[in-house]
């Protein structure tokens, strides 16, 4: 009785508030449609996991083999009629350098696939002619190694910390589970929640401030303080993309790996030199939700940048003065909408008037430039030009 009382309130205020959140709602429904649009118009993005794999693949087997001399690295040392290997000091500190070695540059690797497919799709969001797209993505690798290197190195220098913070603790906690002091294998317990816990927000205010970064060109930590003041801005829309959205993607990686183990119990179960089938279905099960979560990431990356694009093109434009540059799906959810859609109705009928009205041998083809900083400074007004790399939309002063 007291279960099914407990049940029925919280279904009720679990409906009262997919009824008070209903809009923002909707407006993770328009970001996976304009997700969808974006890989579809830049369908390579999909092969990123593969080049992050491999090259996690090539620094895990370098990585195994240094372990493995830095473990067998030693002073011999006569003793009695033989000879032994005593490990050095520097050795033995030199395996904690190595752990912290390893998270880094694999933080990194993961923190530059992040940066890649956010600058690509934030040049799709500010691209007003998508047929001038040109090749973002390979735009998107120039501007990384060429100006953001030192910012995605420091943003993953700092998940790499507290991750071998967690693994001295792990260490510690090991040691001590030997003994009979409680206390201190509580405390480190804790630790390791607390830093588990900052470790996530971490890593989601990184991945924002890499958007950042892709659109703009900030450092790290200036990008970090607008993404954060974004995020906080709009806190509302970011609780239902983290909790909609990401219960979505969930779905949709379980969905894969279902199908996936269903087919191959299909194909398994006819094989009679087997004798335990949950052994091949595990394996599959593995691999299908690690590949499954390779390249939702990418579309989750996506949506992620999107909206924070979505929040700079309210931020800086009304739609009326100074046009939006998101789509008309996207365009019912800012404050003037209406507005917003009736101007842009009226610039798209003068445009096709104009273009009527022009002759044909005076139209010259366009070529596929990207917009400069000088370009972006007209479009967005009030914006000052500056000396810094030419990205999509120039930072106010």
């Amino acid at each position: 009785m007291i279960g099914a009382i407990v049940a029925t309130i919280f279904t009720l205020l679990l409906l009262a508030l997919l009824i008070a959140m209903r809009n923002r709602i909707r407006l993770v429904i328009a970001l996976f449609k304009e997700a969808g649009k974006a890989v579809a118009a830049m369908p390579l993005l999909m092969f990123q996991p593969l080049w992050t794999c491999l090259w996690l693949c090539v620094v895990g087997i370098v990585w195994v083999a240094g372990f493995a001399l830095i473990l067998t690295a030693g002073e011999p040392r006569k003793k009695n009629d033989g000879v032994i290997f005593v490990t050095m000091p520097f050795i033995e500190h030199m395996r904690w350098y190595h752990v912290f070695a390893f998270l880094w540059v694999t933080q990194f690797i993961l923190a530059c696939q992040d940066v890649t497919i956010a600058g690509a799709v934030a040049q799709w969001y500010f691209t007003r002619n998508k047929k001038l797209l040109g090749w973002p993505i390979l735009t998107s690798m120039k501007r990384l190694f060429r100006y953001h290197l030192g910012s995605v190195a420091f943003g993953s220098l700092l998940i790499a910390i507290v991750k071998f913070i967690r693994v001295i603790f792990k260490y510690l906690e090991k040691r001590l589970s030997g003994t009979t002091n409680q206390f201190c294998s509580f405390c480190l317990k804790c630790c390791q929640c607390c830093l588990w816990c900052f470790e996530k927000f971490l890593k989601f205010l990184s991945r924002n401030a890499y958007i950042e970064i892709a659109i703009y060109g900030y450092s790290f930590c200036k990008a970090a303080q607008k993404a954060f003041s974004l995020l906080v801005s709009n806190a509302l829309r970011v609780a239902a993309i983290n909790s909609v959205g990401a219960f979505v993607l969930i779905l949709t990686k379980l969905s894969i790996v279902a199908i996936t183990i269903a087919i191959g119990y299909v194909i398994l179960r006819t094989k009679q030199e087997l004798t335990y089938i949950w052994v091949p279905l595990l394996i599959v099960f593995i691999y299908s939700y690690f590949i499954a979560h390779c390249f939702i990431s990418v579309y989750e990356m996506c949506i992620d940048t999107l909206f924070l694009c979505f929040c700079e093109d309210c931020e800086r434009n009304d739609g009326i003065n100074s046009p939006y540059y998101m789509s008309r799906g996207l365009m019912q959810f800012v404050e003037n909408s209406k507005k917003a859609l009736e101007a842009l109705e009226a610039r798209q009928k003068e445009g096709r008037l104009a273009q009527a009205v022009r002759k044909p041998s005076a139209v010259r083809p366009a070529t596929a430039i990207r917009p400069t900083t000088a370009v972006s400074t007209t479009m967005i007004s009030g914006a000052p030009a500056i000396p810094s790399p030419a990205h999509y939309i120039t930072p106010a002063a």
